[in-house]
């Protein structure tokens, strides 16, 4: 009897029929996918069931994707070719057919579907085509591939492709043609198949079997033991609960069969970390970059004891041969001291390790080790492997051992087990790196913090989260916690801000029809990829004698990009679109052979900013490049010589990649970055604009990308109508309903850029001879002094007659001018210059100490109260100092003040403001959102006019308990500023009212002008704003603060020389 295809195909069609209604509003309470799925098990359950229905070939066609061992070799060209001539077309039917290859909005099933109904084939009742027949058709043309999996492999027969599939075809409809294309291509989008859930109605129990033995073969051979061969398929929920805790005891793996892998979540930072956390007790482990492996050893199997699985689930034994030694000798088979009698299966990552240096090399090293099915692919341009280079296997868990299921015991007992199993071998076979940390604990969250630093500057890929009570898989227990039994995976990368970014520039595009069913909704969509291109001469481009010269390093596609920026591209792109057989304008070579060849090019390259997750060495390139790259906004500012250069990438991936001499430093550095995203309570995201354009997309797998929802404040009220603010932390207490609100009355929120790619690593030793700190023992910087609260013996010697223990604002309130000045007058008579010479001291600068505005939020030191808020709370007077602290800072008088201590930056209309915190009683990622916004809404409301230059420095409240004194002279001294940001220095608040023109605005008529979309020059007619909103940009660089000091010499007075 057999299961007909055309059934399958029903359920196909009308999965694509719902993309429609899965646009409507009544889909967001109910999935059209989900009721068309659940309708048509109902229908066809009973042949579903049958006897003589072929389960493996019925699920093997319905998911494609999921048989990894089969391999047909036939990709969209190859397989075109092959239906024409079984079709037997002419040349007209041909070219219809071949119109996937344009972007004509078809695809290959599309175009066969197109062709073959101009001709329908007569199918009479009774003959129509089952999938049992093109399951046994799809194994016999995988056999013949030697990229199919051993089992594939075994039945391997001569067979003619053209004949197979003519039988196929020539029994099938045009519709049902369609869906067999697409089948053999692997891939049925643009539909996607609701997964667990249709797993779920096949039989209740397959979703679970299938994480237990990750194979149709496997899971449905469960299905038909006892007792579970007598479970009904779909009981009801309360039955099924009962049933599925029956089966678990019968349920276990078996060597041969891989084990799936539990889900993870990502954490966007380390506040999402700890918030998932959500106080258990877990097992942090050094994530490896390498090849996993499922190990699977059965001392019963005398041919082939060990097996060694894939993450795809594929059989790579035989490519992995060279480690299989090792892991006999730690495993002990068939020795003494092996721990099992007849069976094991253990997780591990295959590492390369080089005994020269004594650790773990690149991750692009180990293709020299592996061949793919026998063939080495991309080492054309490797070096050859050293002696002292070899494989390693790094052990990680453990999921059986003999007839014990360790999947059912918690973490931390399967460790204990593994370090029993398997014999350590320096540089061999090793246990992976664990950390076990209480989230309960108050310091939980400081010492994830802390390690997460550590992994950061030993430039560790990242840590996986594994709770040490939790089984491997949470249908192990009962708990309904969404969080039970899942990993947290923490990456540099993952975290908005963190990872390795470039501007890039984007010269060239083209086609892939491949990407062009999951974009459908793009319309006019041209191009599927782009090409990334560095210039390869830099100089002589700047100096305006020689054409640009680009080296393509890597291609971008869906994946890579939002949706918004897909069209973005395709849209700016066709005004700059040119052909690359006429085009002049630069010349472009390939990096390595592996990349596809571009069909147009820009006239005007797209500037966009890159995030990568480290870099890597593509395949046969001799470079490195950004592993996992995505965009995240296009620059309409920037000029093609501000993009990273060939040899600026080279150098960017070298400092990436090595190991800083310096630790201490590096990890205090990369602790202020963490210190930022991890203070926000919300994910707050850039909305999409025509010009600044971002996206947030999956670097490690083609799952959908993740989507941010919008922030509210405290009072629901919603930031992200009009304007994007900075990145942030955790998406789930963002209300939903924030979409729905609008802004109109209230604060426009900061436009604030996180820039984080600036974080010098070389020590920049001031050059002052005498520090103003007399404090200056060699202990780390901006170590929390608490315990220093005693006078230095030294400090007579400078001079210095008390310790400054408290700091106030300028405040420009008529009340506090008198004290105001009575304050300034006592700070001028310790300046330390000859009291003899009037003339002298009025030409003598004054230190930015006594003149620039200062704030000290949430300090034990105190911070400036106005008489009449003293009744109110602690938080409600703290506001009023932060209101008090901005409206000097953009008030005139505040100006007039830095003209004593910084001439230049006054006479550029630049303001400056320091904020002393205490790092350990304040967030500094809050706090400086929290300013920002402070200071849009005063802009916005016109409570006061916003200096068209500004910056805010962020210092840490250590600088005043050490002894110094405000009116000292060499603070107006550039070193003297270098040296407190490489002590005291943790961020950056600076805007720029003129950038608000370039890079947000709202185009009335169609596009800007080339000139203009470039970077290469401004349009005569400036765009018009959104409002008045300042660009606040968020940096890290310490040398930053350099600013404050604007002399390089007081006796004789010498300012520092400005261009």
């Amino acid at each position: 009897m057999g299961f007909k295809f055309t059934l399958l195909c029903d359920l196909l069609s009308k999965l694509d029929d719902c993309k429609t209604a899965k646009a409507s509003t009544a889909a967001r309470n109910q999935n059209p996918d989900i009721r068309t799925v659940a309708q048509w098990f109902s229908r066809h359950e009973r042949t579903i069931h049958h006897a003589e229905t072929d389960k493996v070939a019925l699920l093997s066609c319905m998911f494609p994707e999921k048989r990894t061992d089969r391999v047909y070799w036939l990709q969209a060209m190859q397989l075109s070719r092959v239906i024409g001539r079984c079709l037997g077309l002419g040349s007209s039917r041909l070219s219809e057919l071949n119109r996937w290859q344009t972007p004509c909005g078809f695809d290959l099933g599309g175009c066969v579907e197109i062709v073959m109904r101009q001709a329908e084939n007569y199918i009479p009742a009774g003959q129509e085509l089952s999938v049992e027949e093109i399951d046994r058709a799809m194994a016999m043309i995988a056999s013949r591939c030697r990229f199919s999996g051993p089992l594939a492999r075994q039945n391997r027969t001569a067979v003619d492709i053209e004949e197979t599939l003519s039988k196929l075809y020539r029994r099938l409809s045009s519709r049902d043609a369609k869906w067999l294309t697409r089948m053999i291509l692997k891939s049925y989008s643009p539909i996607v198949f609701p997964e667990q859930y249709t797993l779920k109605k096949f039989h209740f129990l397959l979703p679970q079997l299938l994480q237990l033995q990750n194979s149709f073969e496997g899971a449905l051979e469960m299905l038909a033991s006892d007792p579970i061969n007598h479970f009904p398929p779909n009981p009801d929920p309360q039955s099924a609960r009962s049933l599925s805790m029956i089966a678990l005891q019968h349920m276990r793996p078996r060597p041969g069969i891989k084990v799936g892998r539990p889900d993870y979540y990502k954490a966007r930072s380390i506040k999402h970390c700890h918030q998932m956390a959500n106080g258990r007790r877990m097992s942090i482990e050094r994530k490896y970059d390498g090849e996993y492996c499922q190990i699977h050893v059965d001392l019963s199997n005398k041919y082939s004891p060990i097996q060694i699985f894939s993450k795809s689930g594929k059989d790579s034994t035989a490519d992995k041969n060279q480690i299989i030694p090792v892991i006999k000798e730690s495993l002990r088979t068939g020795l003494p001291g092996c721990k099992f009698a007849h069976r094991c299966i253990v997780e591990g990552e295959l590492l390369v390790w080089n005994d020269q240096d004594g650790d773990l090399m690149d991750f692009n090293k180990i293709r020299r080790f592996i061949p793919r099915s026998g063939a080495m692919i991309g080492v054309d341009n490797d070096s050859p492997p050293q002696p002292y280079e070899h494989l390693m296997i790094m052990f990680y868990d453990i999921l059986l051992l003999d007839t014990d299921v360790c999947l059912a015991k918690p973490h931390r007992e399967r460790r204990l087990l593994l370090q029993k199993v398997a014999k350590t071998i320096p540089g061999r076979a090793e246990l992976a790196y664990q950390e076990v940390l209480d989230f309960n604990r108050p310091d939980s969250y400081h010492r994830l913090e802390k390690s997460f630093e550590k992994a950061i500057t030993k430039r560790w890929e990242g840590y996986v989260l594994k709770a040490s009570d939790e089984p491997y898989f949470p249908i192990y227990s009962t708990a309904v916690d969404h969080m039970f039994g899942r990993w947290i995976k923490l990456k540099k990368d993952y975290i908005p801000g963190l990872g390795d970014t470039l501007d890039l520039a984007l010269i060239g595009a083209s086609y892939n029809v491949r990407d062009a069913p999951d974009l459908g909704r793009i319309k006019g969509l041209k191009w599927t990829q782009f090409f990334v291109g560095c210039l390869l001469n830099p100089e002589h481009v700047k100096e305006g004698n020689a054409l640009p010269r680009f080296r393509i390093v890597d291609v971008v596609g869906r994946h890579c990009m939002s949706i918004q920026t897909m069209q973005t591209l395709n849209q700016d792109g066709e005004f700059y679109a040119r052909q690359p057989e006429t085009f002049e304008g630069f010349h472009i070579d390939y990096g390595h052979n592996a990349l596809p060849t571009a069909t147009t090019l820009f006239k005007h390259p797209f500037i966009v900013e890159m995030l990568g997750s480290g870099f890597e060495k593509p395949s046969g390139a001799r470079y490195f490049t950004l592993r996992f790259p995505r965009i995240l906004k296009i620059h309409s500012d920037r000029t093609l010589e501000e993009c990273t250069s060939f040899n600026e990438l080279l150098v960017a991936a070298e400092k990436a990649r090595a190991v800083p001499a310096d630790e201490l430093e590096e990890r205090e550095k990369w602790s202020k970055c963490l210190k930022v995203g991890s203070g926000l309570d919300k994910y707050i995201v850039r909305s999409p604009s025509p010009e600044a354009t971002c996206s947030d997309t999956d670097e490690e797998t083609n799952s959908t990308s993740f989507q941010i929802p919008q922030a509210t404040t405290a009072s629901g009220e919603s930031f992200m109508d009009v304007c994007p603010l900075i990145e942030g932390l955790h998406e789930d207490s963002i209300g939903k309903d924030s979409h729905d609100r609008s802004c109109i009355g209230r604060p426009l929120s900061p436009l604030v850029y996180t820039n984080e790619t600036i974080l010098p690593t070389e020590d920049k030793n001031p050059v002052l001879g005498v520090s103003v700190f007399v404090d200056n023992d060699n202990l780390p910087s901006r170590q929390h002094s608490s315990q220093n609260d005693g006078m230095i013996a030294s400090q007579e010697s400078l001079g210095f007659s008390c310790p400054m223990r408290t700091t106030s604002f300028i405040s420009m309130h008529e009340e506090h001018r008198q004290e105001l000045q009575e304050t300034q007058e006592r700070l001028l008579e310790r300046l330390l210059v000859p009291a003899s010479s009037k003339q002298k001291r009025k030409i003598l600068p004054q230190s930015p100490l006594t003149t620039i505005p200062i704030w000290t939020p949430k300090t034990s030191l105190g911070s400036f109260t106005l008489p009449r808020i003293d009744d109110k709370s602690s938080n409600e007077r703290e506001s009023c100092d932060l209101v008090e602290f901005v409206r000097c800072l953009c008030s005139g008088e505040s100006a007039c003040s830095l003209q004593q201590s910084n001439p230049h930056a006054a006479s550029q209309g630049t303001v400056f403001g320091i904020v002393l915190f205490d790092p350990k009683a304040t967030r500094l990622g809050k706090e400086m959102h929290r300013l920002a916004t402070t200071l849009s809404s005063f802009v916005h409301a016109g409570k006061s006019q916003l200096f068209s230059m500004g910056s805010i420095f962020f210092l840490g409240s250590s600088m005043l308990e050490r002894d110094l004194r405000p009116g000292d002279l060499r603070f107006c001294l550039r070193d003297t500023w270098i040296g407190i940001g490489r002590d005291h220095f943790y961020g950056c608040l600076s805007w720029n009212l003129s950038k608000r023109c370039g890079d947000i605005s709202i185009r009335q008529e169609g596009l800007q002008s080339e000139s203009t979309r470039c970077g290469h020059g401004m349009t005569s007619e400036p765009a018009r704003s959104v409002l008045r909103t300042p660009w606040i940009e968020m940096t890290f660089d310490e040398t930053a603060i350099a600013v404050l000091g604007e002399y390089i010499s007081i006796e004789p007075l010498a300012h520092v020389l400005y261009n």
